[in-house]
């Protein structure tokens, strides 16, 4: 739970959080000079159209329509001439919007959904126009209105913004992404518009940059992390591989009789016992590092760490899943066949709740030596997890590439021993 929690606030962070608090800062105390806020406009426009051309390819559902929201309201300041009070208002729907984006799953792009979304895009923001120009003494009054505190004073418009942040906010501590992250960040430099500190383009263009690096650290985690479990997967494995150094251990982990899971209680179980297994590893302790490098398989690294220590911690992992109890599925989701189903024989029916425990065996491995070749040390700890397997499962054995040596060694002088007395 420390290692998510602290994954989650370095990606609240770093890189959107460090930008939009440097960009809005500079805005605020350094406005940008008249001569330049045509070239500031342009700029603008630049971010998002980038952004908008971005999010498909990369498959961004709610950052294409975060950056359509930023972009009507680029439009609308720039070609409905309205009064300050009516742009602030349309700035606090822009924070309405990101907040119905919570609505909205990134798990696939659909252009169903984009184009229902900019079909309500073109109602809202028409009306807010033809509104706009009928009643502005009603914006002008939401604006200047201040609902006094005992600790601050806070307008309807401050207060839209305040509460949509939070629900973003919100969202991303129960379920951190890299968009929800950006979303929150470019609500900051757009709820300044709302104080008349420099030319509102400007604050747009950060917003939308915020947006755009939210895009472009999503498909980053799709491409390093797992999707199933949310565990860095075989690419983050290899190059985290790359950086070890002289000292290091290898913990290479399978779930024991996985096959029996799926085919008892079906795939979709299988698919809970993989996420739970990769909730607990984790957690694992000692500086270690989990990753999931395919089917049941999963490693630990642990950087400067002795092979003693390995096996304490991957033995803390082994205990710990064992005494977590895993309640399966009952007949409703396990037992009615299904044509997606990759077994066809006929499934017995089980009790609604099946209370069942999940087993792991570990094979942990070293480095002989400064010199070994790092996938020598998987084969050592793959040879390990053999051995587990074949002593009955449910266990951490060790293999080092020295005791492989030995045994190899020892091996070849039983071979010579015939041949002498002979």
């Amino acid at each position: 739970m420390r290692n998510r929690s602290q994954s989650a606030f370095r990606q609240l962070i770093f890189p959107n959080g460090l930008l939009v608090i440097i960009g809005t800062v500079a805005l605020a105390f350094a406005p940008i000079p008249a001569e330049f806020h045509q070239s500031a406009k342009l700029l603008c426009m630049a971010i998002l159209a980038g952004c908008i051309l971005l999010a498909p390819r990369l498959h961004s559902l709610r950052g294409f329509m975060a950056a359509a929201s930023l972009a009507c309201y680029l439009a609308f300041i720039q070609f409905a001439l309205a009064d300050v009070a009516v742009n602030r208002c349309a700035a606090a729907l822009v924070a309405c919007n990101f907040a119905l984006l919570l609505l909205v799953e990134d798990v696939f792009f659909d252009w169903q959904a984009v184009t229902w979304w900019l079909g309500f895009m073109a109602v809202q923001w028409t009306s807010f126009t033809a509104l706009s120009r009928w009643e502005t003494a009603m914006f002008s009054t939401i604006a200047g209105k201040h609902l006094d505190l005992s600790f601050a004073s806070i307008g309807p418009l401050e207060l839209i913004f305040a509460l949509s942040l939070t629900l973003l906010l919100c969202r991303f501590i129960y379920s951190p992404d890299a968009v929800g992250a950006g979303l929150a960040w470019a609500l900051v430099p757009l709820s300044m518009t709302l104080r008349d500190r420099g030319i509102p383009e400007a604050y747009i263009a950060v917003s939308g940059l915020a947006v755009a690096i939210a895009v472009i650290e999503r498909s980053h985690w799709i491409a390093y992390h797992d999707e199933l479990t949310g565990l860095p997967g075989r690419r983050a494995f290899n190059e985290a591989l790359a950086g070890l150094g002289a000292v290091y251990g290898i913990a290479i982990v399978d779930v024991d009789h996985f096959k029996k899971f799926n085919d008892t209680f079906g795939h979709e179980t299988g698919d809970q016992v993989l996420r739970k297994v990769a909730a607990l590893l984790s957690k694992v302790g000692g500086g270690g590092s989990a990753y999931r490098c395919g089917g049941e398989e999963f490693a630990l690294l642990f950087p400067e760490s002795t092979l003693e220590d390995c096996k304490y911690y991957a033995e803390e992992m082994r205990r710990s899943i064992e005494e977590d109890v895993f309640v399966a599925r009952g007949p409703s989701r396990s037992t009615r066949e299904r044509e997606e189903r990759r077994t066809t024989g006929a499934r017995g029916r089980h009790p609604s709740r099946v209370e069942t425990s999940v087993t792991v065996s570990i094979g942990v491995s070293e480095p002989a030596n400064s010199y070994q070749d790092v996938y020598e040390v998987i084969a050592a700890a793959d040879k390990a997890l053999y051995n587990a397997k074949h002593l009955g499962r449910n266990r951490v054995e060790v293999f080092s590439p020295r005791q492989a040596r030995k045994a190899s060694l020892a091996r070849a002088a039983a071979n010579r021993a015939p041949s002498a007395k002979n």
